[in-house]
């Protein structure tokens, strides 16, 4: 836009400012967003494991004890 009002490049002063003062924002926002999501996907994920691992621990238990049987054989 081609004017002689001063605004105009005060308002894209205005938005190299709000673009410069705004990184540190974003990245502090995004760091606790991360937090959050790390610490709510452990808190619902640990209960599962603990399935899991009670479900698998036969399997590799028995795993393990038909390597030793064809080890000894």
């Amino acid at each position: 836009m081609l004017t002689d009002y001063g605004y105009v490049m005060e308002q894209i002063n205005i938005a190299k400012t709000i673009k410069k003062n705004n990184s540190a924002t974003t990245v502090k926002f995004l760091m606790l967003m991360t937090i959050i999501f790390i610490m709510t996907f452990i808190i619902s994920v640990f209960p599962v494991m603990i399935t899991v691992l009670f479900l698998t621990a036969p399997a590799i238990i028995m795993n393990i004890g038909w390597l030793v049987f064809a080890g000894s054989v």
